[in-house]
């Protein structure tokens, strides 16, 4: 008999080889989750398991544990239905923080400008960007995009940070 025959053999008297089971399937489009370890990664499988019954392979569970292992901060896209709210609570006991993209309306640009005594001219200079560009956003002719919002929401929250980042002073 043949070494080959004689593997085949060996094989079929095994039996057929498992598959690993699929990860659950969700309908809807993906969330975009930013993972951030908050302590020491005593549970990685844990997280993994956590993750696959999320909808993620079993790949992206080892890549996002790698991730988590040497920067403490992974990013992964999560199906809407795969019930986020109880996966963030189930990754905290873990010590993964869990964080989603914010709705951002575009409606608050005027709002934000309005709060820091900004005319729309000295906005669009702070922001980097042409004063009808900013005028049609506010008028909802156009909508900006997913970058310039999250810029408009750090100018927000940290003026002097954007300052610092945008300009450089005057020696």
């Amino acid at each position: 008999m043949s070494t080959n025959s004689e593997l085949k053999a060996r094989l079929a008297r095994l039996g057929p080889v498992r598959d690993a089971d699929p990860p659950p399937s969700f309908s809807g489009e993906p969330v975009t989750l930013v993972l951030r370890l908050v302590g020491p990664l005593d549970k990685p499988i844990s997280v993994v398991k956590r993750l696959r019954a999320a909808g993620l392979t079993l790949r992206a569970g080892h890549a996002i544990i790698n991730r988590l292992a040497e920067t403490r901060l992974a990013v992964c896209q999560i199906a809407e239905g795969a019930n986020i709210p109880t996966l963030a609570a189930d990754l905290v006991a873990m010590n993964v923080h869990t964080y989603r993209r914010r709705h951002l309306d575009p409606a608050v640009i005027s709002e934000v400008r309005a709060r820091h005594g900004l005319s729309q001219r000295e906005f669009a200079e702070v922001l980097g960007i042409d004063i009808d560009t900013l005028q049609n956003w506010e008028q909802g002719r156009n909508q900006p995009d997913t970058a310039a919002l999250n810029l408009v929401m750090a100018f927000d929250k940290s003026p002097d940070l954007i300052q610092q980042v945008v300009f450089e002073p005057v020696a």
